[in-house]
């Protein structure tokens, strides 16, 4: 079952993806729903299997991946994703994905009206392909997301809640464009990165152009 934002109530606009070099930014603006609202349609989404966004259909080479980094909560549901997508997890795996950074902004933008203001929620991930031992394979590449929603200053409860929800939605979208990248790596890619890294290793001082210059 899909769900169409632009026809649900207290929603406007279309979606639209702009891309920044060195990352993405998708933004949802939308008006202000009830909490009723936004607890309805998670419940909806979740029924139509929200939770499997991340699950990946197309075959992928690579078949082990181990997982670090300092974010316990993104970790454990990009690693969840990965096993539904068919990447057995290992720590013995040739390649890891290392997520180096996770942060979760809310902030004021602008007062709308009496009694409600703007306000951004954005979600930032940045994270790199490596050997086992660490060597990267390909430049730290990062992931926004973010959205602009009308929150009531007078009821924090509910704002707070609307929040919570946005920033699972918006975690959920990262980790199924993190997924995306790595199902689109082949395993000569990977073997030739990794090759270039272990030579650049060995020769300090080297760079490699085509490496710095390449993302996953």
């Amino acid at each position: 079952m899909k769900i169409h934002t632009s026809n649900l109530p207290g929603f406007r606009g279309t979606e639209f993806e702009h891309c920044i070099p060195g990352g993405e930014i998708m933004a949802y603006p939308y008006r202000s729903v009830s909490l009723l609202t936004l607890l309805l349609l998670t419940s909806l989404l979740t029924a139509c299997g929200f939770h499997l966004r991340g699950k990946i259909s197309s075959a992928s080479e690579i078949s082990q991946l181990s997982v670090t980094g300092n974010d316990p909560v993104y970790i454990r549901y990009l690693s969840r994703a990965l096993e539904r997508s068919g990447i057995d997890l290992s720590d013995a795996a040739p390649w890891r994905i290392n997520i180096i950074r996770v942060t979760r902004d809310t902030d004021q933008q602008t007062v709308a009206s009496a009694g409600y203001f703007e306000q951004r929620i954005a979600m930032h991930v940045v994270y790199q392909l490596q050997t086992s031992s660490g060597l990267p394979l390909f430049p730290a590449v990062q992931l926004t997301r973010e959205r602009y929603i009308t929150q009531d200053q007078d009821a924090p409860n509910a704002a707070e809640s609307e929040q919570s929800i946005i920033l699972y939605e918006l975690q959920q979208e990262l980790v199924s464009t993190t997924l995306r990248r790595i199902h689109n790596l082949s395993g000569a890619e990977l073997s030739d990165a990794a090759a270039k890294a272990r030579a650049a290793a060995t020769a300090p001082g080297e760079t490699s152009e085509s490496n710095r210059n390449r993302q996953p």
